[in-house]
């Protein structure tokens, strides 16, 4: 029994069809309202429970038992879709398993979290809400505690009592999300490593992002929330390219933890400061901010708060620009016209490295730490070193007059690495490094910045960041034509940013580490594959084209690959090993398959066209695939092929047209249902 309706003789409602279901069997429900809380019990993996729509299949709890959940998920790969969950007592989704799907659902009026997500019965991972509306809840719109590697993304979460989503939990993934009106913190994430990007969090009554340590906070637009728009409990947060305005407190509060950086924001308009560092927050960095006409101070450095850094920074309008109360700040080339004391605005420290001179003496020769080292035009041919020696030399910049006008030219220097980094917070910016007989740049330490660089023409990788690197950031750089691999990530939550990678002869982008992020790359005519993961990374909205001799992105196991182009490769588009989610990705014009996957993958609301083997293969085995709601047309063999043996497959929804067959399955034990297709190796496939 694939699909069971609901209502039916044999389900009147939503349990009674749990109750004869099998795993990965698709329950439909009419447009009812269900007076039922629901538990899908182990032993249903793969099930899905599908609505008529938001507003239309209602999941209602009024007057069931004090406590009652509206669903209560303790099966793994389950899917709930198009419907309503409200008015429960206590949460309205609850899930303590792993490698779920929320997917447009609204969950509204529950007198707990709206949907809450922690370890019971798996690890609570790898658990997907996208495209849903939480609203109105007593307590939290979304929670997620004490578990790792959930993604949030493109939801509206609005008017709940307490947080609007709040993370209790390692490496999650918030993205695009719109938040407005709660009565607390729109996104708290009081523990480590999480990922916040692309959110629009507006008129919540606290502050807009409350953080602990080790964040990383880019692009981000906090508008009106009547407390800060973003406050700190921990160290080491970066926050990078946010739009931060009309707050009714500071726009910044760097409250405790220390280590914050903060670069390329806009702060404006700001109830109190643009940015307040409290006292005792020692050796933060503000670089590169735009900071104009907040109430009080643009930025507030209070008493004992130690050792800052303040460059580059854009002050307007503000009451004054920059106050310092600290000890050891150092200020260097902020454009801005008030301070207190006088004089901050008039500050540079700064070391000039013209052509025909040493940019390393420049850097052995830095006072203190967070000194810039402008290098003009000119080649210069040197390899660089920075380290901590003398511990003056962390939190150093060295900006170069623009890519193609610095070059750090490694000709004739055997075996040398361009730019080795052993020690934190350096930014390098604005140049070239090329010609190396090793590395164009070594990462072997953390909290680094690398923005705007060329990189070309290297014998290993154009940039590498080394095993026990963390934090650090690359971004807006081309790595190109060098003799291994564009951009190397061996440590773990580092972030690899609007970078192109093309013709490298290993990989376009290759990571080997942990909970890594590579969003909205470009990679072409790379050697190897265009993007290449091993586990637990975050893939989402990058470009891998035409490579030479491999895959356009291959990733081992347990990763999101979320809104990318694999196309023109000459092997698959995308090849995934195990506990993989892939969601909503274009796969054309590949040369062997559109997709192979091995084990356990989600692979769902992808395009896969024109591809010249088979769309969608899986490996043999018992291999437990989800296949649904893919749009599969013009292949020149399968569109989807469930390989030889291959067992406990869920192939379900997806739309197939032109394809030799449309669907081959050579396994067994496959569930296939509800798809829109003509042609089958197996008669009436097409019409289950």
């Amino acid at each position: 029994m694939a699909v069971i309706n609901v209502p039916s003789i044999i389900a009147p409602t939503i349990n009674a069809a749990l109750l004869v279901a099998d795993p990965g069997d698709t329950i439909r429900v009419a447009a009812i309202t269900c007076n039922e809380a629901i538990t899908v019990l182990p032993g249903l993996d793969r099930i899905r429970i599908i609505g008529e729509g938001i507003g239309k299949t209602i999941i209602d709890g009024k007057g069931l038992p004090a406590g009652s959940i509206g669903i209560n998920i303790q099966s793994s790969f389950v899917t709930i879709e198009d419907l309503t969950v409200n008015h429960f007592s206590s949460f309205g989704i609850f899930i303590s398993t792993d490698d779920n799907i929320i997917h447009k659902v609204d969950v509204s009026g529950n007198e707990d979290n709206g949907i809450n997500i922690e370890p019971g019965l798996q690890n609570g991972e790898r658990n997907i809400i996208i495209d849903s509306k939480i609203k109105n809840n007593t307590l939290d719109g979304i929670s997620v505690l004490d578990s790792e590697n959930n993604y949030i993304v493109t939801n509206c979460i609005l008017d709940n009592q307490r947080e609007g989503l709040r993370l209790r939990g390692d490496n999650n993934l918030a993205l695009k999300n719109f938040i407005q009106g709660n009565g607390s913190t729109a996104i708290s994430s009081a523990q480590p490593n999480n990922i916040i990007v692309n959110n629009t969090v507006i008129k919540n009554e606290g502050d807009g992002l409350f953080v602990g340590l080790d964040n990383f906070i880019f692009a981000n637009k906090i508008y009106k929330n009547k407390g800060d728009g973003i406050t700190t409990r921990g160290a080491r947060n970066l926050f990078m390219a946010n739009d931060i305005r009309c707050n009714d407190q500071n726009g910044l509060f760097i409250r405790s933890g220390g280590q914050q950086r903060t670069k390329n924001n806009t702060f404006f308009k700001n109830g109190n400061t643009g940015i307040m560092i409290e006292m005792n927050q020692d050796e933060n960095i503000i670089d590169n901010n735009c900071i104009k006409n907040n109430v009080n101070q643009g930025i507030q450095i209070n008493a004992s708060a130690d050792d800052n850094v303040i460059r580059s920074n854009q002050l307007v309008g503000n009451s004054p620009d920059i106050n310092d109360e600290g000890v050891g700040t150092l200020f260097d080339a902020n454009r801005c016209t008030t301070s207190d004391p006088p004089g901050l605005c008039n500050e540079d420290n700064e070391i000039f490295v013209k052509e025909g001179q040493s940019i390393q003496t420049a850097i052995n020769n830095v006072p203190s730490e967070g000194f810039t080292i402008r290098v003009g035009k000119g080649t210069f041919n040197e390899a660089l070193l920075i380290n901590n020696m003398g511990g003056n030399r962390d939190k150093i910049r060295i900006i170069g007059a623009g890519s193609g006008k610095t070059i750090i030219d490694g000709t004739d220097l055997l075996g040398a690495t361009g730019i080795d980094i052993d020690a934190r917070f350096i930014t390098i910016e604005n140049l070239t490094v090329q010609k190396f007989e090793n590395r164009g740049i070594l990462i072997d330490g953390e909290d680094n910045i690398i923005s705007c660089l060329n990189v070309f023409d290297n014998q290993r990788a154009g940039i590498e960041m080394d095993f026990g690197s963390e934090r650090n950031l690359v971004i807006n750089c081309n790595s190109c034509g060098n003799t291994s691999d564009g951009i190397v990530s061996n440590g773990n939550n580092n972030y690899v940013v609007c970078n192109q990678t093309i013709e490298n002869v290993g990989n376009g982008i290759r990571v080997r580490g942990d909970f890594n992020l590579a969003l909205n790359n470009f990679s072409e005519g790379n050697n190897g594959d265009g993007v290449d993961f091993d586990n637990n990374g975050f893939i989402i909205g990058n470009c891998a084209l035409n490579s030479r001799f491999a895959d356009g992105i291959f990733t081992a196991d347990s990763n999101l690959i979320l809104w990318n182009k694999a196309i023109g490769n000459p092997e698959e588009g995308i090849r995934i090993e195990d506990n993989n989610l892939v969601w909503g990705n274009r796969i054309c014009n590949n040369e062997t398959r559109g997709m192979f996957t091995v084990f356990s993958n989600r692979i769902r609301d992808n395009i896969l066209k024109n591809n010249k083997g088979v769309g969608v293969e899986t490996s043999g085995g018992d291999t437990q695939n989800i296949i649904d709601n893919n749009t599969i047309i013009n292949q020149t063999e399968a569109g989807i092929l469930l390989f030889m043996n291959s067992q406990n497959n869920a192939v379900r929804s997806n739309c197939l047209k032109g394809n030799n067959p449309d669907i081959e399955d050579n396994g067994m034990n496959n569930v296939i249902d509800e798809n829109i297709c003509q042609t089958s190796n197996q008669p009436g496939i097409c019409n289950q």
